[in-house]
């Protein structure tokens, strides 16, 4: 519902592609406008057609958790909600059938236990990881159809975390776990910090950044028991291995045994040493929050209950130290210009670890065998072919490594005799790409997130044929616009991209210009909508893919879609007489022989030769296929900032990230068609007051009816279905606007009325809590009196009585006193009268004897 306040005037407007600014709408007509940009407090007066701008959401609707029911559906307000709710500590928001992740960058209390048993049991509806992962479980379980979980993002926005949570719900959901099944849970979460100890790396944009793409399935059987688990890879970042930029590290596991290696006397035997004394290694050694020790435990400790025994184990990481020995190969160039060798310690310990030769290894990396007819010659290398041969053994052990280890993963989520009947799918796919400079890899990911456009298009036209079906429209398929003449540029049969680098690669003198060459003077490209050659730079093209336009840097693209290894160190490898190195490359063989003729003689051998693209196409297309089959869910994951910092929301990275993601791709799908919906009922109720004669007897459906007429809105702009009204955007803002003209100045009566009536109630309300004040205060004082009072007389009570006793004391006292005299006075008058009676006895007694002497 509109504001009819200062709130209907606010606006947005971009000067700067992707840079919103408030402003207000001073005044406005259909070509120009005069806006007050609330940053500066400037006025400008533009033309409409020469700016980005909408109107802003009303305040009370900003936080929504599902952008599809904000009334101004566009760029700048998914925006600005998504903003709101970042600062509100909202990590989830919808948008339509698009869950919106944004990494906080920070421990948040969302992720407990408590909170996910809330969204197994459906007691929280709040958008969530949790929720999404709780639905595909219910919708699989409901519907007995496969789900997938399609989550994409760029490094640092939390793709692995939020993969991380899927499996989590999808290892808890599970109420009828045997002994078997719950093994399988715990392999299912221990394979995570295996594939990331492998496969993952510290970038500038993220210290845990995948670098590569996963298709994880869990399979269910009819009663929704885990039945075991597969994991498919895409597009290791073998580049990395070789070459890192400043402030990024190689792959975890390197750091982890190198430091490590102090502790351990098995890595110390497989010639393993501190991080800074390999040439793969010194680019960056550390990586924030991060314990290479510890790690390197919880890897080990994750390796043996995945069921890789010490053996295994101990040749996982002999390869590891192979990669990094190859890494700290010197290679020198003669007199002559040709590469030469030292025999080292680091070729002596790669020789050891591979179990094969230092000469053999040494010819094979600065030699070359030709060919030519009977005759074997060999011809030494230049010391550039030299290193790029050395980097590429570097790339394919790893590449191997890492193959051999997800392939026995999947061996141990394999959960022998259960009967497979479901599956609930999830795919950690790196999110669309644009850098300054953009090579073979951004073109891969890239297509890879047109194709998986290209499916959320057709799904969205799906949902939205369901709709039309469910309300009697017809539908009009001309309003669903698609991507499909992108991927098409990309994989066209015999004309596309992919079709054109592949000739090029089997060429006997195809490199990067010859590629460029034909894309430009392609008759097909020239007129393609999506492709655009060179206007300044002679060594790039552009693809304007739907996220935007990408020019990509030609360099390197015929040498990375060939993956070159020469056949030489092929032969070379499967001859070891260490039997995990020749199992690494048993299949090797099969590779070296490419579909079509590939080089011969000349300047070098035949090569291990296997297109990167064409190998990705097929994945892909699988890939899509099990898509396909499956009912999606979708998930975009955002990096707020590039700094990895808490509480910091970079508004331009983020609307390219939304761009990318393909949210505003289906927003403007959504425009596209008819994003403003109304139930009758709801739509008479709301824009009514626009045109009340047309407001009559009979349902809502036929006053809607009456309503659209009466406002002469072109049939065009909206579709009448059974239950609602489907309006495009534009005619809903035109409506709102002519609602806000005449409801506006009632609305400010109103509202004022309103708030006069609001603040007596609230000095009323004043006044009584002053007077229930007052009458307790002189209750607390009444009563305090009295106790007081009372407290008093019991004091005086008690003084009195003591005088009174004390008054009695000495009463007594002087009474005994008293006594005690007239007693001595008593009993000396008595001693007295006894005296005189002595006295006068002796005084008789003396004249009697007086007498009788007489």
């Amino acid at each position: 519902m509109a504001l009819y306040s200062s709130e209907s005037s606010r606006a947005w407007v971009s000067f700067k592609d992707g840079v919103w600014e408030e402003c207000d709408v001073l005044n406005s007509s259909e070509q120009q406008l005069s806006l007050k940009i609330n940053a500066t407090g400037e006025t400008k007066n533009v033309q409409r057609n020469k700016i980005g701008f909408h109107y802003r959401n009303p305040s009370a609707v900003e936080q929504a958790d599902d952008f599809l029911t904000l009334p101004n559906l566009d760029e700048p307000n998914i925006l600005h909600s998504l903003r709101v709710r970042y600062w509100a500590g909202e990590v989830y928001s919808h948008t339509g059938p698009i869950l919106i992740a944004v990494n906080p960058w920070k421990a948040v209390t969302i992720y407990e236990q408590t909170v996910l048993e809330q969204y197994k049991a459906q007691k929280n509806s709040k958008p969530h990881i949790f929720g999404l992962a709780a639905k595909a479980f219910r919708d699989l379980m409901s519907a007995r159809k496969n789900q997938c979980i399609l989550i994409s993002g760029e490094s640092g926005s939390g793709k692995t975390e939020s993969t991380k949570f899927v499996l989590q719900v999808l290892t808890a959901v599970d109420e009828n776990k045997t002994g078997a099944s719950a093994s399988i849970c715990s392999q299912v979460m221990l394979t995570n910090p295996v594939l990331e100890a492998f496969g993952n790396a510290k970038t500038l944009r993220n210290d845990n950044s995948s670098r590569f793409g996963k298709w994880i399935n869990v399979h269910f059987d009819r009663k929704g028991t885990i039945a075991g688990a597969e994991i498919k890879t895409y597009l290791l970042e073998k580049a990395r291995v070789i070459h890192q930029s400043a402030g990024e590290r190689n792959y975890h596991i390197f750091y982890q045994a190198c430091q490590s290696a102090s502790q351990h006397k098995f890595l110390q035997d497989l010639g393993l040493e501190d991080a800074t004394t390999f040439e793969y290694t010194k680019v960056c050694l550390h990586a924030n929050n991060t314990d290479d020790v510890k790690s390197f435990e919880r890897t080990k400790q994750a390796l043996h209950f995945i069921k890789f025994d010490q053996q295994s184990q101990t040749n996982i990481f002999a390869a590891v130290s192979a990669v990094l020995h190859t890494g700290n190969l010197s290679i020198e160039e003669d007199r002559e210009g040709n590469s030469t060798m030292s025999i080292d310690k680091h070729l002596q310990q790669v020789a050891t670890l591979t179990g094969l030769t230092p000469e053999g290894i040494r010819t094979a990396i600065c030699c070359r065998n030709i060919t030519a007819g009977t005759d074997v010659m060999v011809k030494p290398e230049t010391k550039e072919k030299a290193m790029q041969c050395k980097d590429a053994l570097s790339k394919a052990l790893y590449s191997k490594l890492f193959d051999y280890i997800v392939k026995n993963v999947n061996v141990a989520l394999r959960l022998k005799g259960a009967q497979v009947t479901m599956q609930v799918s999830v795919l950690d796919i790196f999110g669309f790409e644009v850098f300054q400079q953009n090579h073979f890899e951004q073109f891969c990911i890239n297509y890879a997130n047109e194709k998986l456009q290209l499916h959320f298009n057709h799904y969205n036209f799906m949902l939205e044929r369901q709709l039309y079906q469910r309300e009697g429209i017809e539908l009009v398929e001309s309003d669903f616009v698609d991507n499909s003449a992108c991927v098409d540029l990309i994989e066209g049969k015999g004309w596309g991209i992919q079709a054109c680098l592949d000739d090029v690669c089997i060429m006997p003198k195809g490199d990067d210009q010859a590629l460029l060459d034909r894309l430009t003077q392609n008759p097909q490209m020239k007129s393609h909508p999506h492709f655009d050659s060179a206007k300044r730079r002679s060594d790039t093209f552009t693809v304007n893919h739907y996220a935007g336009s990408v020019p990509y840097t030609i360099k390197d693209f015929c040498e990375k879609n060939k993956d070159l290894l020469a056949a030489d160190l092929v032969s070379l490898l499967q001859s070891s007489k260490n039997k995990f190195f020749n199992g690494l490359f048993e299949n090797q063989a099969s590779e070296a022989t490419p579909s079509k003729p590939g080089r011969k003689g000349g300047g070098g051998g035949s090569v291990a030769y296997k297109s990167v693209s064409a190998t990705f196409k097929t994945d892909l297309g699988s890939l899509m296929e099990a898509i396909n089959a499956a009912d999606p869910h979708f998930v975009r994951c955002v990096n707020p900032n590039g700094n990895k910092k808490a509480n910091c929301f970079e508004d331009q990275k983020a609307v390219e990230q939304l761009r990318c993601g393909g949210v505003i791709e289906a927003v403007r799908m959504c425009r596209e068609s008819y994003p403003s919906r109304y139930q009758h009922s709801e739509f008479v109720g709301t824009f009514s007051c626009i045109c009340p004669q047309a407001i009559g007897a009979g349902d809502p459906r036929q006053q809607c009816v009456a309503m659209v007429n009466s406002m002469k809105i072109d049939p065009k702009q909206y579709r009448l279905g059974k239950t609602m009204i489907l309006l495009k955007r534009e005619v809903v803002d035109n409506m709102e606007r002519m609602r806000a003209k005449l409801l506006g100045g009632r609305a400010v009566t109103l509202q004022t009325s309103v708030r006069n009536f609001l603040a007596k109630m609230e000095l009323r309300k004043k006044r009584d809590t002053r007077k229930k004040y007052l009458g307790c205060v002189h209750l607390q004082s009444s009563f305090r009196r009295t106790l007081t009072r009372a407290k008093y007389v019991r004091m005086l009570q008690a003084v009195r009585m003591q005088e009174k006793r004390k008054e009695e004391e000495e009463a007594k006292k002087r009474a005994d006193a008293a006594a005690a005299s007239s007693a001595g006075q008593a009993a000396q008058k008595q001693a007295e009268s006894q005296v005189a009676q002595d006295s006068r006895a002796a005084v008789l007694q003396g004249l009697g004897d007086d007498d009788d002497s007489e």
